[in-house]
């Protein structure tokens, strides 16, 4: 990386990066993984907004969904939740399965990937004086978006030098499967701007983490 004198390297899960500093510099540095999601199509029912995120694929799919203010729902409501394969009969819907029936969530655990024909899922509310559903066709692998890097941590290795490492999301079940690149961005203490170097998942299915909590460091170097 040009600029500053700062370098960068980068190793396997429990990766590294080093970069050269000045005497007593505070460095702050996140992480995110990346491995462009479906952002859903047009609602069927306005009121009703539903939203599925792979970060666990591709063991499940995890959905949630909203009733918005302008719905007026009062009193007590239920949800039912499921799933199919493309235009599959209604017969063959499966249960996204849910925590409780009043839970606003569900998770899709029979994901079939990398299939050409989309998985649909329906949700009913149930409430006093109607129902509503929305219908929201998803393909898992546009979905994905892990959790942020866990364990991020600085050390010093030598000299004007330090080593960073992490470990994958512990909500990822396979990383030594499904593989996933690094981001990573660093700054001086009192600087606005951060600098980052790029990572993301293998096969570049889905969208970025979120950046992880900042790991910090102030070290007195030797000259």
């Amino acid at each position: 990386m040009a600029g500053g004198g700062w370098g960068i390297l980068l190793a396997d899960p429990e990766s590294r990066a080093t970069a050269a500093m000045t005497p007593r510099l505070l460095l702050v540095l996140t992480l995110c993984v990346s491995p462009s999601g479906v952002k859903g199509t047009p609602e069927a029912v306005s009121q009703l907004r539903v939203q599925c995120r792979a970060s666990r694929y591709p063991v499940a799919v995890d959905c949630s969904w909203i009733l918005s203010p302008a719905s007026n729902a009062t009193g007590p409501m239920s949800f039912i939740a499921t799933y199919r394969l493309g235009v599959a009969a209604p017969g063959d819907s499966r249960p996204c399965l849910q925590p409780a029936p009043d839970a606003p969530r569900c998770s899709v655990l029979d994901v079939r990937l990398f299939s050409m024909v989309p998985h649909v899922l329906n949700v009913t509310v149930l409430r006093p004086g109607g129902a509503a559903y929305r219908l929201l066709p998803f393909v898992p692998e546009r979905l994905i978006k892990p959790d942020p890097p866990a364990g991020v941590r600085l050390s010093q290795v030598s000299g004007q030098r330090l080593q960073v490492q992490w470990q994958p999301p512990q909500s990822w079940p396979f990383p030594e499967v499904f593989s996933l690149k690094y981001w990573i961005r660093y700054k001086r203490h009192g600087a606005t701007r951060f600098r980052q170097v790029a990572a993301q998942d293998l096969t570049d299915y889905g969208e970025p983490s979120d950046w992880s909590l900042p790991a910090a460091t102030s070290l007195a170097l030797g000259k």
